[in-house]
């Protein structure tokens, strides 16, 4: 394998037999002069192939403390979560980190508007990055807030292959009939390029994954379902439709907590702007 140029001494630019490029990490493979060829391919811990080497130049700038967290943050995902993860997550983690890491020093606090309905809809990844924060804290001596854990989880849903493309084409047809049941309980055309749509869609992923995965989630909201059903009977009735659709189709019983949310989304969804009435 040739390595070609450093990143940093145990990350470098290779190419391999074939005349692939990738990224090669391993201890000190960056530190000698390149470009030199490394016949000792045990030296090597990992590699990363279909990387895009144009956004790699921000790695100059990062510690390889930090980026060794990238790593681990990978590997802990890797291992908790059924996904393929694409091959730039390492890096654009990395990126992330280094810049929280330089906000939070400069005392500037930015709060994820979706860490809840992050931690409700992809609870393994909240975990990795609850996780993450742990091992950052521990590391480097630096406590982010639970809003950080739910940016990390985002650039970890952001980066699933396997589920963020052939389990949302598989769904395709379901979610659209859902939408349009939606379409004709308000009357009205769903603007499929909003961005609560794209929440609205995520939400009925986030039901259809729960339903193959065979996970159970407890029902403690009913008096806030009721509230909620009340103060929005329009969008209740909609997910009874929603409910019965999901029973005659799939099979599937969403409880009450599920439906409150799914409640919620509908009511986004079908506000003024987000919609042609």
């Amino acid at each position: 394998m040739k390595v070609y140029k450093k990143i940093n001494n145990n990350v470098a630019f290779c190419r391999d037999a074939n005349g692939h490029e990738l990224i090669a990490i391993g201890r000190g493979i960056g530190f000698p002069a390149t470009p030199y060829e490394l016949n000792d391919l045990s030296k090597i811990d990992r590699t990363f192939y279909d990387v895009n080497f144009n956004q790699l130049e921000v790695l100059n700038d990062i510690s390889e403390e930090i980026f060794d967290i990238s790593i681990r943050i990978l590997e802990l995902a890797q291992k908790e979560i059924e996904a393929n993860f694409n091959e730039n997550l390492v890096f654009t983690l990395a990126d992330h980190i280094n810049f929280a890491i330089e906000r939070e020093k400069k005392g500037i606090k930015i709060k994820n508007p979706l860490q809840f309905d992050i931690e409700y809809m992809y609870p393994k990844e909240m975990n990795i990055g609850y996780s993450a924060i742990r091992i950052i804290q521990k590391e480097l001596g630096i406590n982010f807030s639970r809003s950080e854990a739910a940016n990390i989880a985002m650039h970890l849903i952001n980066s699933e292959e396997s589920y963020g493309e052939s389990k949302r084409n598989d769904n395709c047809d379901v979610i659209e009939e859902i939408t349009k049941i939606v379409e004709k309980d308000f009357d009205i055309k769903v603007d499929r390029k909003n961005f609560n749509y794209s929440r609205f869609v995520s939400h009925l992923e986030y039901l259809l994954k729960r339903k193959n995965a065979g996970d159970q989630i407890s029902t403690e909201n009913k008096a806030l379902f009721n509230k909620v059903g009340n103060d929005f009977p329009q969008s209740l009735e909609c997910v009874k439709h929603i409910r019965q659709y999901f029973a005659e189709k799939l099979n599937l019983f969403p409880n009450d907590e599920e439906l409150l949310y799914l409640m919620l989304h509908i009511d986004r969804l079908c506000s003024r702007e987000d919609c042609n009435h």
